[in-house]
């Protein structure tokens, strides 16, 4: 059974998830590897997506819609007395020098850039990254300046966006990694409730498949953008029925 149909068994199939602890462990490592690729899909998309318009768009702003600005001593100075919001196709911009909007007052659900008073803040995906401009010492740049360093961007977005997917690759392979190992604890657990003779290294294997369902599940909501309330605690629930229905298909132990 190639990697494709494993995958697809995974989905439905306990009893055939039950049947792969007897497989390499090569091979079920090589399907994790394969699982945390198919499960960046939506992040990369959006990742590049909205680096090619944030780039494209920022720039048009710094051009046409804000004022003349520098940032200096660690804050947003302008002549400007209320916020400006700019609603892009993907994403929004936000230029606050005033100090009304704190880096609370911005929506993780929605795409945003923002130069704010102290800081400048991007939210991505439900991911919000924050960095204050006091960080760097002896900052005193203006908008001529971060135009330049936008322009200069463009070019630098073909090495930046492919190592930025590598890392997010990485990471999701040694969490995916760790899950499954923690997993197979579980699966231990459950294998002695259920009378079940059940190795670790057999426990591993059965979890590396287990957690397929619920992490297609998890990137399809994510390619979307379909929020899941608590969906940490539904792709632990789905992995422990998956496992016990799994380990449920090997036959019991003889009686002594």
């Amino acid at each position: 059974m190639n990697i494709f149909q494993q995958l697809f068994k995974s989905m439905y199939s306990p009893k055939d998830i039950s049947r792969f602890r007897f497989q390499g462990i090569g091979k079920t490592i090589l399907f994790l590897f394969f699982l945390a690729l198919i499960s960046i899909i939506p992040a990369s998309y959006y990742l590049t997506s909205f680096t090619n318009n944030a780039i494209e768009g920022v720039t048009k702003s710094l051009k046409e819609d804000l004022p003349s600005f520098t940032i200096q001593n660690g804050e947003l100075s302008s002549d400007n007395k209320e916020p400006i919001e700019i609603e892009k196709d993907q994403y929004t911009f936000l230029f606050d020098s005033t100090g009304t909007v704190t880096e609370g007052d911005l929506d993780s659900n929605e795409n945003m850039i923002a130069l704010l008073k102290d800081r400048f803040v991007i939210v991505n995906a439900g991911s919000v990254q924050s960095s204050p401009y006091s960080m760097v010492s002896g900052l005193n740049v203006t908008n001529e300046d971060i135009l330049d360093f936008v322009n200069s961007a463009e070019s630098l977005k073909y090495i930046f966006i492919p190592v930025m997917i590598v890392v997010l690759y990485l990471t999701t392979s040694a969490s995916l990694f760790l899950k499954v190992t923690i997993f197979a604890l579980i699966g231990l657990l459950l294998a002695n409730m259920l009378n079940r003779k059940l190795p670790y290294r057999q426990s591993w294997r059965i979890t590396a498949y287990s957690i397929t369902l619920s992490t297609i599940f998890l990137m399809l909501m994510g390619l979307f953008q379909i929020g899941i309330p608590g969906s940490f605690l539904l792709d632990w629930f789905v992995i422990c029925i998956m496992l016990y229905l799994s380990i449920k298909e090997i036959p019991k132990r003889k009686a002594a």
